[in-house]
């Protein structure tokens, strides 16, 4: 398991894709599939999506792609060894859990229970030899928001962007200029 997480525009999206298809053709995986999270609520990210999409279009390698803007779909489970998966991106996925609670009693464990399944979901799929890269935007170098939601999602992102670390077995951030590696 792969964590990337970078800047809006940093190049985290091209080198995660760069390295699902290394890890598919290197490897010589069975499949290749890319999770997609993104929803187009205006034309700017309609525009996102369709550079996204092009570029996977325009790939040597077939990918297949599921869209995931909230609950994950029981086709996830199927995935086994073999398999490479692409999800770009958690902060888009928990962006959209945070909408689609937002006027439900009982939010805060609504939204618990998705990042619970979220997180068994890719432990399942660790436990399978599943290769999963798993991309994120880095926001919470961003100042204190006066908006009880944006800390809410900072904070939940931010405990999730640790998890992730803990159990991913390489971490990196991407700058505009370089690639660190965490782990």
């Amino acid at each position: 398991m792969v964590f990337i997480t970078g800047g809006v525009r940093s190049g985290k999206s091209a080198f995660a894709e760069y390295y699902a298809k290394k890890l598919y053709s290197v490897y010589n995986k069975k499949q290749l599939l890319y999770i997609a999270s993104g929803v187009a609520i205006d034309d700017e990210m309609q525009a996102r999506i369709e550079r996204h999409q092009k570029d996977r279009l325009e790939s040597d390698i077939v990918w297949q792609t599921i869209e995931v803007s909230d609950v994950l779909p029981s086709q996830l489970e199927q995935f086994t060894t073999g398999t490479v998966i692409l999800w770009d991106c958690i902060t888009t996925w928990l962006s959209n859990v945070l909408y689609k609670t937002e006027n439900i009693l009982g939010r805060n464990e609504a939204i618990q229970q998705y990042i619970v399944t979220f997180q068994q979901q890719l432990m399942s799929w660790k436990a399978s030899n599943v290769s999963v890269i798993i991309v994120s935007n880095e926001v919470l170098d961003e100042q204190k928001s006066h908006y009880a939601d944006v800390e809410l999602y900072k904070k939940l992102l931010g405990e999730l962007s640790q998890w992730l670390v803990v159990f991913c077995d390489e971490a990196y951030e991407i700058d505009h200029k370089h690639v660190n590696r965490w782990k």
